[in-house]
């Protein structure tokens, strides 16, 4: 049921193209005069003109030197991706056979973590290289471009003189048109291989994780296993529990403990019966609760099996066909019992139930609660019947927090939105949403990075869709909430809380065709909501 609910350039760089589309139009308007005053005055316009085009800066940029550094990327590729097979074959068969048990399982989970590490440094890096070729390829472009441009103004500059005769003017004129239009395209070549470098190693820096886990007591490797840690199931890559704002947020707030709080909340990572169990601690910390929740938190869910632990506190996962247009329902699971799913069902609660499903997805002491209602393994409490009661009544108070219109129908305005984002989220994430409007193709391009760069920190982006149909009374609008929770590539994974997830590829997003994560009426996405 649907509910209701640029980059800029830099001040110095719109200076510059302001000034010379203006010097453009200005050479645009002289009048070709060959006698007398009228020549004079007429070149000593065109030599101004040409001395302020000339005074503008060139596009920066050493091409040789950023080539360079892609070939040492290249370089160190090749000798992380050696590496890496080399610790795969180890992790798979490489231990000595004395290593049984425990410590077997323990050199396993270490090389392996140590691989998967080594593979993904090595993929960015890879990545990395076209991106550093083509900015390169651009840089040099657009110097040779604006020389070029110089030396066309040095030629009309060099026409133009008391005695020169009207075809020699009209050819200055030209020559210094051609000048400043070449100044124009240099720039515009320089500032557009820029940003899409920009944007491109800005999404690659987003998605290489800091693998950072902060606990005394814990060796490198222990730090190493739990950053890694993922829920089973599926690719780990697509199923890491923490992830880089949680990594940063779960060592801040340690950093703020007491000294006596620090060392309860190590001996829990340290007595975790696994490292996905010592990750979902590390994720309650980062969502800021104090140590007697986590505490509480601890016990609830030490000595759980992986499973478990996937299946009570994580609402969505990844089993690896990330093709366009493949949905996956999102389930809370029970062994042996169909799974509910995280549904809005038949109410008109879509920003509400997305505010609810982001907020499971970064706060894990919450999505317990949600899931087994404070009595985990119980089964009055601890089932898809009670899951989803529970779900549709926290539904209904995020709707009534943010002043939804009386159900079914529902619907919430983007000011209640907002409310509900930044009480449900902010304190958990760190960011406080703000809502940003996207009217046309460019402003969803221009978005789009931003939007990546915040789910690859592991902050859940809302989004606002719409469509517009005629019926006897006009044009109708219809609106929905969905929420952007995963980007692999070129391809988001949205959730809409019809009850799935959904990947979309990045055009489809640019060129609306957000139907394909919903359905026809709905192919319009008009607003993103932001962590700042």
């Amino acid at each position: 049921m649907a509910g209701h609910d640029k980059t800029q350039q830099k001040p110095q760089d719109q200076a510059k193209r302001q000034k010379l589309d203006a010097l453009h139009k200005h050479v645009q308007s002289l009048k070709v005069e060959d006698t007398g005053f009228a020549a004079i005055g007429f070149c000593s316009d065109l030599s101004d003109a040409i001395g302020k085009a000339r005074d503008t800066p060139k596009p920066v940029g050493d091409s040789d030197h950023i080539d360079g550094v892609a070939a040492s990327y290249t370089r160190a590729a090749e000798l992380l991706e050696s590496a890496q097979g080399d610790l795969g074959k180890v992790a798979k068969a490489g231990l000595p056979a004395v290593w049984v048990g425990t410590a077997g399982e323990k050199a396993s989970e270490v090389v392996g973590a140590a691989s998967r590490t080594t593979d993904d440094t090595a993929e960015k890096l890879r990545e990395a290289v076209p991106v550093l070729r083509q900015l390169a390829i651009d840089i040099g472009a657009a110097q040779a471009t604006d020389e070029y441009a110089r030396l066309a103004l040095d030629y009309g500059k060099s026409l133009c003189g008391m005695f020169s005769d009207r075809e020699q003017l009209r050819e200055a004129k030209k020559a210094t048109l051609d000048g400043i239009t070449y100044l124009i395209e240099a720039d515009d070549r320089a500032k557009e291989g820029g940003k899409k470098a920009a944007d491109k190693l800005t999404k690659l820096a987003a998605q290489a994780r800091t693998r950072r886990v902060t606990a005394s007591g814990l060796t490198d490797a222990d730090r190493l296993v739990i950053a890694d840690a993922a829920d089973p199931g599926g690719p780990a890559d697509l199923n890491e529990i923490l992830s880089a704002n949680e990594l940063k947020r779960s060592a801040q707030f340690r950093d703020k403990m007491s000294a006596q709080d620090q060392a309860e909340f190590d001996r829990l990572i340290s007595r975790a019966k696994s490292p996905q169990e010592s990750a979902y601690l590390m994720k309650a910390l980062a969502a800021g609760y104090d140590i007697k929740t986590l505490r509480s938190f601890g016990e609830d869910i030490h000595s759980r099996d992986t499973t478990w632990l996937r299946e009570h506190l994580a609402p969505f996962h990844t089993s690896g066909d990330t093709r366009v247009g493949v949905d996956s329902a999102s389930e809370f699971d029970v062994p042996g019992a169909k799974g509910a799913q995280w549904t809005q069902g038949d109410n008109g609660t879509c920003v509400s139930s997305s505010t609810v499903a982001a907020r499971a997805l970064v706060d894990p002491v919450y999505t317990l609660r949600l899931t087994t209602g404070g009595h985990p393994g119980d089964p009055a409490y601890d089932s898809p019947a009670a899951f989803k009661k529970r779900l549709l009544n926290e539904q209904i108070r995020v709707h009534e927090e943010g002043d939804g219109g009386p159900l079914p129908d529902g619907g919430m305005d983007l000011t209640g939105k907002r409310e509900v984002l930044n009480d449900e989220l902010a304190q958990h994430t760190g960011g406080t949403y703000e809502h940003h409007r996207m009217n046309n193709t460019e402003s969803r391009r221009d978005a789009l990075p931003l939007i990546e760069e915040a789910v690859d920190e592991g902050k859940p982006v809302p989004i606002g869709v719409e469509g517009y149909s005629t019926d006897s009374s006009g044009q109708v609008r219809t609106g929905h909430a969905m929420l952007i929770v995963g980007h692999e590539g070129d391809k988001l994974e949205v959730y809409n809380p019809w009850g799935y997830t959904t990947w979309v590829s990045e055009e489809d997003f640019i060129n609306n065709h957000m139907d394909k994560a919903s359905d026809h009426r709905l192919p319009n996405a008009y607003v993103y909501s932001l962590p700042r």
